[in-house]
C-alpha cells in the first residue's frame, strides 16, 4: 500500500487560490471560514495520482457524497478485475458451452447435443 502524501498548509492554500475557492464537483464558492478538503479528481485507488494535478479543492459535504460513490464504484471495479483474470468463478455457470451434454438452439430451447 502507498502511503498517501501529506498536503502542507502552504500548498492547500496555493490550491485553493488556483482554483480561486470554487468547489470543483458542486461549482460553489467556498466561504473563507468554511470547511473544505482536498479531494483527488480520479480517486488515488482507483490509479489517479496524489500528485497537485489531480487535487481539486470541494466542500467537505460534497467530497462525502462523492467519496461514497466512488467507494462503490471502486469495489465494482475489483470485483470485475478478479473476475477477468479467473480468480471469481460464477457459482452457476452456463451448462451449455464445448463438452456439455446439452446445446441451447436459436429458439432459446436446450436439447440434448447429437453425438
Amino acid at each position: 500500500m502507498v502511503n498517501r502524501k501529506t498536503i502542507s498548509a502552504k500548498k492547500r492554500v496555493a490550491l485553493f487560490a488556483a482554483h480561486n475557492g470554487i468547489c470543483h464537483i458542486c461549482g460553489g464558492k467556498i466561504n473563507v471560514g468554511e470547511a473544505w478538503q482536498v479531494e483527488h479528481v480520479i480517486p488515488f485507488a482507483m490509479g489517479g495520482s496524489d500528485t497537485e494535478d489531480n487535487w481539486r479543492p470541494a466542500h467537505t459535504k460534497c467530497h462525502k457524497t462523492k467519496t461514497v460513490k466512488d467507494v462503490a464504484d471502486i469495489a465494482k471495479a475489483k470485483r470485475r478485475e478478479a473476475r477477468h483474470i479467473g480468480v471469481k468463478v460464477s457459482k452457476s455457470p452456463m451448462p451449455f458451452g464445448k463438452g456439455s451434454k446439452w446445446k441451447r438452439k436459436m429458439d432459446g430451447s436446450v436439447v440434448l447435443r447429437e453425438k
